[in-house]
């Protein structure tokens, strides 16, 4: 069964982000599995028509975006994601990847994909078919998270978006000033604690999406990219 989680996004300063933090390490704790601090490692996957990107950038209520994800540079865990949104709710889709499919993905190549038994490697080998699905984005990021047990709430704070493509890092990732995004994510309700925990601070509220920052980053920097979102339409009309 499809567990909707819903997902909220700020921007927030360094001054708001040691607040919060403060206030979180009282009620909350570090995330288990990382030990609160880790990085991101991310592989961002689009169609021939970037439908991903365009979808975010028009504000689609519905979208879906593919990923490999990994952490702190660690291949012996890697996992193929496919997130759907719809609206502020989401979900998401895993299957687990070997170090040697994940090279293959990267190099553009789904060869492995149909007949894997896996029902996210097999919707993801008929969006290459139909779509030419390809890798568009490469970035990492740091992230800090803590959970809270009802509600299932998990907070993260995310900095160094994209440390590691150069003359990425503050390029323009929100108003001046912002030092990162922080992220609250809980399953039907936020318990009164956690309103309390984000209440009186400079949060600015967002919907950017790292993937689409990075993919106008790359380009800016390599012109010869398509304007997608006008691709987008044509590609769109012939569906």
């Amino acid at each position: 069964m499809r567990q909707y989680r819903n997902e909220k996004k700020y921007f927030l300063n360094s001054h708001t982000a040691a607040i919060l933090k403060g206030r979180a390490a009282c009620v909350m704790q570090p995330d288990a599995h990382s030990g609160g601090l880790y990085t991101v490692n991310n592989l961002y996957l689009d169609d021939y028509c970037d439908t991903a990107y365009a979808e975010k950038y028009r504000g689609s209520a519905h979208r879906e975006k593919f990923r490999v994800r990994y952490y702190n540079g660690d291949l012996s865990f890697i996992r193929l994601e496919c997130k759907v949104k719809d609206g502020l709710l989401s979900y998401k889709e895993s299957a687990k990847l070997t170090e040697e499919q994940y090279e293959m993905i990267r190099a553009g190549d789904f060869s492995f994909a149909p007949g894997s038994g896996s029902p996210l490697l097999e919707k993801l080998a008929v969006r290459h078919r139909l779509r030419g699905m390809r890798p568009t984005a490469e970035y990492s990021y740091i992230r800090e998270a803590y959970v809270y047990g009802p509600g299932n709430v998990r907070i993260t704070f995310d900095s160094d978006i994209g440390h590691d493509l150069p003359g990425l890092v503050n390029d323009r990732c929100g108003p001046p000033g912002i030092g990162g995004m922080l992220e609250v994510k809980y399953d039907s309700f936020l318990p009164e604690v956690m309103v309390m925990l984000l209440s009186g601070l400079p949060l600015v509220w967002t919907e950017m999406s790292k993937y689409c920052y990075v993919y106008e980053h790359e380009r800016r920097v390599r012109p010869n990219v398509r304007q997608t979102v006008g691709y987008d339409h044509r590609c769109a009309a012939s569906r």
